[in-house]
């Protein structure tokens, strides 16, 4: 584990994500998902998280297996058409991971 990376997570607070997503914000990327919902089969999810646990650094996890343990807690790949794609963004990293169900993948060759 790298010591920057964890110091950058113990110093990242859920409080962090509302301040740069204020409710507002969030509100507006709810009404886009929902209506862009309405001209495609995919069901999106928008998720940001501060920072990893201290456990999940220690693993050695990364944004994107995080990512894909929260599309599996969601359920995304319950959808009828397996089209569920989740946008997650790990403030701490700075990363934005997009994870698409097997339904998407087929379309796009991914």
């Amino acid at each position: 584990m790298r010591i920057l990376r964890f110091l950058r997570h113990s110093c990242t607070f859920p409080w962090q994500v509302r301040r740069v997503f204020p409710k507002r914000s969030l509100s507006v990327i709810e009404t886009l998902v929902r209506e862009s919902e309405c001209s495609h089969l995919a069901e999106l999810k928008f998720v940001v998280e501060a920072a990893l646990s201290p456990g999940e650094l220690i693993r050695g996890m990364t944004a994107r297996q995080r990512a894909l343990e929260v599309f599996s807690q969601l359920r995304l790949w319950d959808t009828e058409h397996n089209s569920g794609v989740l946008i997650y963004l790990l403030l701490a990293d700075r990363r934005v991971e997009i994870i698409a169900d097997r339904g998407i993948n087929a379309k796009t060759g991914s």
